[in-house]
């Protein structure tokens, strides 16, 4: 009987000089599509360091870049499969598994990256990101600015009616055709590493962008000209896994969350200066840089199609395009 009890307290660390058994840490897996020398990626690993010595090493992030557990399409499969334990994955994507987020993707909605910074932290972006958990069970913690979307070509497109007819390679997302369908352009999918060879073929006549990403995949020694339309604002959410958040604590689950949410911010100010530099940079390239009158293109686009093509719910169009009027001096 001695025995027996003196194994019981061997077992549970009671008897002195037994040594307590190290708490293993948390190990979460970040899949994300990004190469390692890009600022999402830079962002994320200094986020897993700051969770790290914030959590004194209960939680480690251990990244996965450049599509190493597969693409974003695929990510909310695998966060619910649990292959991964968070991801970056577009709101457009998201929008797949709870549409009424598609409508940040509607054509010409944002003005400006500062428009972009204002909803990300209005009610009606809280709403959706609530609609969003709800519908899938995973948390999005943050979203990232991604950048403004712009239109390269080799027909100068100084208005909408120069788009009609243009053969545009777009992603295969419903918002992204709906903008060439509001403009009259023939919407054309087509995986993103064919996009510069069939410019230069002439299979596709137009492309559309972020200035960093035209400029990065030189874009412009296969088109004469970028109009920068600013079309689409697009951002990235961090997302996480239920399954994920119940193995922490609930302290070490708010110390994740403030971490990811105060470093978004910063993320999306490095991806702002990127935007800039790229800018110019491509009026190094010769490139022909197009100003339109945006408000044409406005105008055109909500002739053309309508927040409900997106399942946009009622009047989250009018309160985000709103939140300029509340920016305004």
């Amino acid at each position: 009987m001695k025995n027996f009890f003196a194994a019981l307290l061997l077992g549970a660390g009671l008897i002195a000089g037994a040594p307590a058994q190290a708490q293993q840490p948390v190990v979460l897996k970040w899949a994300h599509g990004y190469e390692t020398s890009e600022p999402f990626h830079t962002q994320a690993q200094a986020m897993a360091q700051k969770i790290k010595t914030a959590t004194a090493g209960r939680v480690e992030i251990e990244l996965f870049p450049a599509s190493a557990l597969g693409g974003e399409a695929d990510y909310s499969k695998k966060l619910a499969a649990g292959e991964i334990d968070m991801a970056y994955i577009g709101i457009n994507v998201l929008a797949r598994d709870y549409a009424p987020l598609g409508v940040v993707g509607f054509p010409f909605l944002f003005s400006d990256p500062d428009h972009v910074r204002r909803f990300l932290v209005s009610p009606v972006f809280d709403e959706l990101r609530k609609g969003y958990e709800a519908q899938s069970r995973n948390h999005l913690m943050a979203a990232i600015y991604y950048g403004a979307r712009h239109v390269t070509s080799n027909k100068p497109i100084n208005s909408p009616k120069d788009m009609q007819g243009l053969k545009l390679r777009v992603p295969d997302a419903p918002t992204y055709k709906l903008f060439a369908r509001s403009m009259g352009a023939t919407a054309t999918p087509m995986p993103f590493a064919k996009v510069y060879d069939a410019l230069k073929s002439g299979e596709i006549d137009a492309q559309e962008n972020p200035l960093p990403t035209i400029l990065a995949k030189k874009f412009y020694e296969v088109q004469k000209s970028v109009t920068l339309t600013g079309h689409m604002y697009d951002m990235l959410g961090i997302v996480i896994s239920p399954a994920a958040l119940q193995r922490m604590s609930a302290g070490d689950r708010t110390i994740v969350n403030d971490i990811i949410r105060k470093d978004a911010v910063w993320a999306s100010v490095q991806i702002i200066a990127r935007e800039l530099v790229a800018e110019g940079k491509l009026g190094e390239t010769g490139i022909k840089v197009i100003r339109p009158d945006r408000q044409a293109f406005v105008e055109a686009a909500l002739k053309a199609v309508s927040p409900a093509d997106l399942q946009a719910r009622p009047g989250d169009y009018e309160k985000i395009r709103d939140l300029v009027k509340a920016g305004a001096h």
